[in-house]
C-alpha cells in the first residue's frame, strides 16, 4: 500500500473526506489504507513514523486528516479534493501541501 490516510473517528474534517476518498478510489482505481489514530495505539505508532513529512504538510505539527504516499514520502494535510488525493497516489509533486504535475512528467 503506498497511500495511507490517517484520520480521527469523530473528526469533522475526516468525516467530510470519506465520500471524496471513496470516490477517488472508485474512479481512479487507487487504493488508500485508512488508519484511525485517535482510538488506536498501533495506528498512532504508524502515523508517528511519518510525523516529519506530515508535520511539514500541516504547517509544523501532525494532524488529521493526513494522507501519506509512503513511496514518494510526500503528504497532504487537511481537506483536499479528489484530484489532489489521486495526484498524491500517482506520485505527483505534492510539496507544500499542494499537488501539481511532477516536473519529471513535463515535456
Amino acid at each position: 500500500m503506498s497511500v495511507i490516510e490517517f484520520y480521527g473517528e469523530t473528526c469533522p474534517h475526516c468525516i467530510g473526506m470519506r465520500p471524496i476518498v471513496k470516490n477517488a478510489e472508485e474512479t481512479s482505481g487507487v487504493k488508500i489504507e485508512k488508519l484511525e489514530v485517535w482510538n488506536n495505539d498501533k495506528n498512532q505508532a504508524e502515523m508517528h513514523k511519518y510525523e516529519d513529512i506530515i508535520s511539514k504538510a500541516c504547517g509544523g505539527f501532525a494532524a488529521v486528516p493526513s494522507f501519506v504516499n509512503t513511496k514518494t514520502k510526500q503528504a497532504l494535510c487537511g481537506s483536499h479534493n479528489e484530484e489532489d488525493i489521486v495526484a498524491l497516489a500517482k506520485g505527483e509533486d505534492c510539496s507544500n501541501n499542494v499537488c501539481k504535475p511532477h516536473s519529471k512528467l513535463k515535456k
